[in-house]
């Protein structure tokens, strides 16, 4: 889902939440492949992904950034684990955040595009998983 800060200090809010939580995880640095389409051509390219493997693997969080304009779309993804855990893991780290984690910025939309496909989903993506 996509979420309207920067991975970095979107990693350190959610290490933040686990640590609250009480959660035992391990932090891991991964890279991961996207796309970029320019004009015509698909540009392969490949982000930093700050991952999370927490109860022994059970549950892995990876939260990366692409790069489709001068901006930057951060996503958070979960795999693993119980859905009531996900959502509620979800929830509380939207509740931490200072803003709510899909109202982007007016420059954000300007410089990431005002119909791409983070922006545009992002309300929709979170009030599907927290409500």
């Amino acid at each position: 889902m996509p979420v309207c800060f920067e991975s970095i200090s979107t990693a350190a809010v959610f290490r933040s939440l686990l640590d609250e939580l009480g959660y035992e995880y391990k932090r891991k640095n991964a890279n991961r492949s996207y796309t970029k389409v320019a004009i015509i051509l698909a540009l392969e390219r490949t982000a930093l992904v700050h991952r999370y493997e927490i109860d022994n693997g059970n549950l892995i969080v990876d939260i990366w950034e692409e790069k489709p304009n001068s901006g930057h779309v951060t996503y958070i993804e979960m795999k693993g684990g119980e859905e009531n855990e996900r959502r509620v893991l979800l929830q509380r780290f939207s509740e931490k955040l200072p803003r709510r984690p899909w109202d982007y910025t007016f420059g954000q939309k300007l410089r990431n595009g005002w119909f791409s496909q983070g922006i545009m989903g992002a309300k929709k993506s979170w009030h599907k998983v927290i409500g």
